[in-house]
């Protein structure tokens, strides 16, 4: 049913006056436009509304059964902008309402500095390895199809206060802290349904109080090193860590249709006092490439869980891409300007052997999709080969 409303409203997107797709700064599904996901009203007095994603309003979850959720805000046009947004969610199985909010607003905004504050709080069920969340459409269908659900989700109460400044076009610092309230739920006892446990790997309790301080220099898009630390003790908070963590990124052009992608991050936890399984660092993979976090830098092989670590982590990621590389030489392939890729993704922790997995990615396949060949080797085993569709890369 949802494609069926997808796809008419992809027919019929030309006939809405003043309708665009909405761009989010902060967290961008990977996936393409392909049907209109998003709903953006432009208007002509100081406000603007949209309503996003639409692909995820009617959804299936172990934890919650059928629910319905959307993603609802405006954007006020001050000389200094204001953000709001509401995300009500409602689960029928278990009659629970779940519902969350932002706020945000420039102190001050000017070309060479400003300053970005947003308070965000309230309830909802989010997957532990955030920020690198899975799209909960695609795997619902996974859940259903296997009956058993891959990710781990808490109900999280919290309240988060977030501090942005930004010096001149790519610098800048944050600071946020936040106090939350998480709670593991395990599946729901469906009638029709047998899913299989959902438990975290090894003998992790995950309901916990914590209090998160964190603080970010970036500078754009070269570098950028953070430091979180879990402070015990306010409200019962229970965390007591420091963690760090250097990202270092970097794209080289070699012409319109040549590039070479290249990122490491490395991470450790100095101290480990108190560390919460949520608070484990969480490596971005998953079955399918429908995420909020960039497909260059997501593992395929990997399974959610096996590689979260409290000690220390190394991420290594490269992708080539050009034209005219291989089997985009071919006469049907070549009139679509399709790009090659050949990407390598490397995972080290102190949990398990060095993981690595290679693959081959043909980009712009009916302009938007990317197809994926790929294979991996864990603990002295090969994985895949596995084949993929997704979105395009860049």
């Amino acid at each position: 049913m949802i494609w069926f409303i997808a796809t008419y409203l992809f027919l019929v997107k030309d006939a809405f006056a003043g309708v665009s797709k909405l761009n989010s700064l902060e967290h961008r599904d990977s996936f393409p436009e392909i049907i209109l996901d998003s709903i953006y009203l432009k208007s002509n007095l100081k406000y603007d509304i949209y309503l996003a994603p639409l692909s995820e309003i009617p959804l299936f979850n172990p934890i919650d059964g059928f629910l319905i959720q959307t993603n609802i805000g405006a954007r006020i046009k001050l000389n200094n902008p204001v953000s709001l947004s509401f995300r009500p969610r409602y689960a029928f199985h278990r009659k629970y309402f779940y519902g969350d909010a932002d706020f945000s607003f420039f102190l001050h905004k000017k070309e060479k500095s400003s300053t970005l504050f947003i308070m965000s709080g309230g309830n909802f069920l989010n997957q532990v390895n955030e920020p690198f969340r899975k799209n909960e459409q695609t795997i619902s269908i996974l859940n259903v199809l296997k009956e058993n659900n891959p990710l781990l989700f808490i109900e999280r109460k919290f309240l988060k206060l977030h501090v942005k400044q930004y010096f001149l076009k790519n610098i800048s610092l944050t600071l946020s802290s936040e106090f939350a309230h998480r709670s593991y739920l395990n599946n729901y006892p469906f009638k029709y349904f047998n899913f299989l446990p959902n438990k975290p790997i090894g003998n992790y309790d995950l309901r916990d109080k914590s209090f998160l301080h964190t603080l970010q220099f970036s500078y754009s898009p070269l570098f950028t090193i953070s430091y979180k630390k879990g402070v015990k003790g306010f409200l019962k908070s229970e965390s007591d860590f420091d963690f760090v963590q250097l990202e270092i990124s970097h794209a080289i052009k070699l012409n319109k249709m040549a590039r070479v992608d290249f990122s490491l991050l490395s991470g450790r936890f100095l101290t480990q006092n108190f560390i919460h399984f949520n608070d484990f660092y969480h490596f971005p993979t998953g079955r399918t490439l429908k995420s909020s976090h960039p497909i260059i830098s997501t593992f395929r092989l990997l399974d959610y869980y096996n590689f979260s670590t409290n000690n220390y982590f190394h991420r290594i990621h490269f992708q080539a891409q050009a034209q005219n590389l291989l089997f985009s030489r071919l006469p049907f392939l070549k009139k679509g300007k399709n790009l090659e890729n050949i990407f390598v993704n490397v995972a080290i922790t102190d949990r398990l052997k060095p993981f690595f997995e290679v693959g081959y990615a043909l980009d712009h396949v009916f302009k938007k999709f990317r197809l994926e060949i790929v294979t991996g080797r864990l603990d002295g085993k090969w994985l895949g080969p596995r084949i993929i569709l997704g979105p395009v890369s860049l």
